[in-house]
């Protein structure tokens, strides 16, 4: 009499296969809360959040126009409008975020007018200007910066 062994390592029982159909019905009713509780946190919620995000979505579509003769004028002046607003601050964030701006504004314009196409300087301009307007907003005090004799 011989015994014959054989392996049931590819049979299923039909209660595993319901527990992981259970589990992934599950899983898959708790994904769009998932998703809505990631998307809320990246949803603007206040009115300066909208002005950013809609502001960042108009310039990025801005780029797709043409050119336009009257939009180097206008970002001029607003870049202008920019330093004077820095420059208004000083005396509450001292003249660092000012100096920063008003080197990015000056960075901005010679790559435009006097070395065109000069993309790292106009990069820097661009970073200048940001880290200026980062300075007047988080800044508390005035920075000093203290001049040895």
């Amino acid at each position: 009499m011989t015994t014959q062994t054989t392996c049931n390592c590819s049979s299923k029982t039909p209660d595993a296969d319901n527990k992981w159909q259970r589990v992934s019905s599950k899983s898959a009713r708790s994904l769009p809360s998932i998703l809505l509780s990631i998307l809320i946190a990246f949803f603007p919620k206040c009115a300066v959040c909208w002005a950013v995000y809609m502001s960042m979505f108009g310039s990025i579509g801005l780029t797709k126009l043409p050119y336009l003769p009257w939009l180097l004028p206008v970002f001029t002046g607003l870049l202008l409008f920019h330093v004077a607003m820095q420059y208004r601050t000083i005396r509450l964030k001292g003249p660092l975020p000012f100096c920063c701006s008003l080197a990015g504004v000056t960075c901005l314009l010679l790559s435009r007018f006097l070395y065109p196409g000069m993309k790292p300087l106009m990069i820097a301009g661009m970073a200048f200007i940001v880290l200026g307007s980062l300075l007047a907003s988080f800044a508390a005090r005035p920075l000093k910066v203290q001049v040895q004799n």
